[in-house]
């Protein structure tokens, strides 16, 4: 073997039956032979290692290892495990509880982990009192079945099992009435036909190690169903749903990635022939959507293996999944998750979530003496249809009295709000709102699908250059650039400098800002403001917005005020390319066999509104009450502000979601930012039918207000699989 087994993924295996055969007749990679190799060649003391490699069912070979099977196979058939139903009940209990009791909740911290912790060390007969040194040690030694770690890797291994064996108590008094017999008694109690001279403890503590990824793929099964469809989620909370998904679900969110064999001798499998010591990967991923997709009895995963070393503790993986999930659905049926924070670890044999932060609570209610957080669509939508009662943010006001009473310049500040057509209210605000719907309308904008075309091919001709392919900046950001500033009418002095400021433009959709901030962002809409001074071209085509409103200024607007009006469009549009990326990675991070037609306009055509509600880049929209006024027994003053969630009040709506607002605050750019998407992505499917993420490589920007990603990292094909 060799240290760059993975660099090749076009040499993998994906043909179930094919690697069925490999995980059937080939060998598992010995870790006791490399260990042996360095204390002689190197003197490395690795002793409590050595003890385990020795004493797992991965170093035992044929008679031995069947044999040893053959024994513990009782303990943990479907049967026996019967007994610690309540045991896992009960843990499960105590997880809900923990986590419902959370000021930050998170279903790794607080969830899956003290579930193991709960249940795993009972079963297999470790002392009381396991904590967070020894579940550190559990992570630690997972990493035993990778090929060829490091000295210092093996070094923290060594360590981890010093640490877990010291939590294996002395054998039980046999009779002893302490509840169901735990693994270790029980090998105790079948000593005389387990190998002369294995130790027990040792085999539990290899057993503790494995068990964990169980707990992984139940996180991970939970990051992959909330980060779908709600109906899902939902659906899970009903009757029979481990019996008719749980199957789907190990599957399409697996904790293995890629299973490594080495053939012990020359041999032949599946018609292959193999020489001594030549190794093969297993893709489990793509394994187990061929399973899914040739429709064959049996379970469409290789979750637990196959052959000799198929996973023996399978049943309860399945028993704890089977129950966890329904009751953490029954529970929390609003559970959301805060994906833009979820951390994992990946490595080329696994994926496991780290942090899994989430709000478990549905339902309006206050969050502060002057803010109230609405959740609920009924509610929202009376809100943000109540004109009467409800404003957007009185930004202008805010700003002219904070720059009265800190005697700062926030003269710019105070222009830009005034402009901003999310802080804009009464005529002022119609009649903007007006004149940009005759150029934006939805049946205004054919004009520019040209535009748009042309745009999206430079866009995908430049994804197909970049070494590193980005979703994110490298396509969605460079796609909006493009097509948007030309439609809105961007012709700035410097289009460099000015492209370096447009981020920040953004930070204007925020409001209520800290001086110190307010005045960073002044700074920038100052600068750019003054790039904007000369007067746009009139090149041949439509008029662009700007040119249009110059050409008719609407009412109380002057050509300052419009320019700066064209220069707050401009940062709302990153909410655009924010909102395409998160539906780009949605897309991507679902069953492949859900995509199936994505190169054509009537894929995306049945599915936009869906797809726009669930990965809207924004989190809120923000309304002040006018006046005293009470929603769903929430009273409000004069002053105070409802917070839409539009993460949790879009979630599980198709048409009728929020994610462009209603009413008459609704988002002008809204039909253009369908039209974007609805021509991009079938456009992206066609030129690169192969494309794929690169597994968790998204890393979002550390925003409050919106969900954004800075880098979406993809394959573009399998030929780029080869580099």
């Amino acid at each position: 073997m060799s240290g760059n087994t993975w660099a090749d993924p076009s040499t993998f295996i994906r043909d179930p039956v094919e690697a069925a055969a490999v995980l059937r007749l080939l060998d598992l990679p010995r870790i006791d032979h490399y260990l042996q190799a360095l204390s002689e060649q190197g003197g490395i003391d690795l002793r409590e290692l050595g003890q385990l490699s020795a004493n797992t069912l991965t170093a035992l070979t044929g008679d031995t290892h069947l044999g040893v099977r053959r024994v513990i196979a009782p303990f943990f058939g479907k049967k026996s495990l019967s007994c610690w139903e309540s045991t896992i009940a009960e843990a499960i209990d105590h997880a809900l509880d923990r986590l419902e009791a959370a000021q930050t909740p998170d279903l790794v911290t607080d969830f899956t982990t003290p579930l193991f912790l709960e249940v795993m060390p009972k079963i297999l007969g470790l002392s009381a009192g396991i904590g967070a040194e020894h579940f550190g040690a559990v992570k630690t030694l997972q990493r035993i079945v990778e090929p060829l770690l490091s000295v210092a890797t093996l070094k923290q291994l060594d360590a981890a099992v010093r640490t877990l064996i010291g939590a294996c108590p002395a054998p039980a008094t046999p009779g002893s009435d302490t509840g169901p017999e735990a693994f270790l008694d029980y090998l105790n109690r079948h000593r005389e036909q387990l190998p002369t001279g294995l130790d027990s403890r040792y085999l539990v503590v290899g057993f503790l190690a494995g068990s964990n990824s169980a707990t992984q793929s139940l996180a991970f099964a939970l990051y992959g169903m909330l980060t779908g469809l709600r109906a899902e989620w939902i659906d899970a909370a009903t009757p029979g749903w481990a019996e008719r998904e749980l199957g789907r679900i190990l599957s399409l969110y697996p904790s293995t990635r890629t299973l490594v064999r080495v053939a012990a001798e020359d041999t032949e499998v599946a018609g292959c022939p193999y020489h001594r010591g030549q190794v093969r990967v297993i893709d489990m991923v793509e394994t187990n959507t061929q399973l899914r997709n040739a429709q064959v009895a049996g379970p469409p995963h290789m979750a637990f293996g196959s052959g000799a070393h198929k996973c023996p503790g399978a049943e309860l993986s399945v028993m704890l999944l089977s129950r966890a999930i329904p009751a953490l659905a029954k529970r929390f049926p609003e559970l959301l998750l805060h994906k833009e924070a979820c951390q994992f670890l990946q490595t080329a044999m696994m994926q496991a979530p780290l942090a899994l932060p989430c709000d478990t609570g549905g339902g309006n209610r206050r969050v502060s003496n002057r803010m109230c957080d609405i959740r609920e669509m009924p509610t929202a939508r009376e809100i943000v249809g109540d004109n009467e009662n409800f404003s957007p943010p009185r930004m202008e006001e805010h700003l002219t009295t904070l720059a009265e009473r800190s005697g700062r310049d926030l003269s710019t500040a105070i222009s830009f709000a005034r402009n901003a057509m999310f802080f804009m209210d009464g005529e002022r605000h119609v009649a903007l709102r007006l004149a940009i719907a005759d150029r934006l309308g939805g049946n205004r904008l054919g004009v520019w699908e040209q535009v748009i075309d042309s745009a999206i091919t430079r866009a995908l001709d430049e994804l197909a250059r970049q070494q590193v392919p980005d979703l994110a900046k490298g396509f969605a950001d460079r796609l909006r650039a493009e097509a948007v500033s030309h439609i809105l009418g961007i012709e700035p002095a410097d289009p460099a400098r000015f492209e370096e400021l447009a981020p920040g433009l953004q930070d204007v959709l925020a409001p209520w800002l800290p001086m110190r901030e307010l005045e960073r962002v002044q700074l920038i809409f100052r600068e750019a403001l003054a790039l904007m001074h000369n007067t746009p071209s009139s090149a041949s085509g439509p008029l662009s917005l700007l040119q249009a409103l110059l050409a008719e200024p609407p009412a109380g607007f002057n050509e300052e005020d419009l320019k700066a009006v064209i220069l707050v469009l401009y940062g709302a549009t990153f909410t655009l390319s924010h909102t395409f990326a998160n539906i780009l990675h949605w897309i991507l991070t679902r069953p492949p066999e859900e995509r199936i037609g994505a190169d054509t306009p009537a894929w995306i055509d049945s599915r936009l509104e869906q797809v726009i509600a669930l990965c809207t880049g924004p989190k809120y929209i923000y309304r002040m009450a006018r006046q005293h006024v009470t929603v769903d027994g929430l009273p409000m003053q004069p002053g105070d502000t409802a917070r839409l969630s539009l993460l949790t009040i879009n979630r599980g709506v198709g048409a009728g979601h929020l994610s462009f607002g209603h009413g008459l605050h609704r988002c002008v750019g809204a039909a253009l930012s369908r039209l974007l998407i609805r021509r991009a992505i079938p456009a992206l499917f066609s030129r690169f039918p192969q494309i794929a993420l690169v597994p968790q490589g998204q890393i979002y920007y550390p925003m409050s207000q919106t969900v954004a990603l800075r880098a979406l990292p993809c394959r573009l094909g399998s030929t780029q699989d080869k580099n």
